[in-house]
């Protein structure tokens, strides 16, 4: 518990200074480039460089994006809504609605699918 206030505080306290002054120089610039290239994935294709990864590997095409609009992680693993339909019997076939026709009887329905 010691070590973490003590190292939060060192982060607070070197936020007056250059992020530069505490890094090497090479892995800046290599953060500050995987920063730019994640940025512009996620710009032009909605994935962040470990969803295209993570896509690649599972054969699955996943975002991170979705998980924000409050949908899964996976298109392929969203269940697809079952549509509802009202179904009647109408002269030699069977006609469906998505909603119930009024000018029916309810023992006019077959079956709600």
């Amino acid at each position: 518990m010691r070590i973490g206030a003590v190292v939060l505080f060192g982060l607070m306290v070197s936020a007056c200074s250059d992020i530069s002054s505490l890094l090497s120089p090479p892995l800046v610039s290599t953060v500050v480039n995987y920063s730019v290239l994640s940025t512009a994935s996620v710009m032009a294709t909605d994935k962040t460089i470990p969803d295209h990864i993570v896509s690649y590997r599972s054969g699955k095409d996943c975002s991170t994006v979705r998980t924000e609009q409050g949908r899964t992680y996976c298109r392929e693993d969203e269940p697809n809504p079952q549509p509802v339909a009202y179904c009647y019997r109408s002269i030699a076939d069977v006609t469906c609605y998505a909603e119930p026709d009024p000018a029916r009887q309810p023992g006019d329905l077959i079956g709600n699918l």
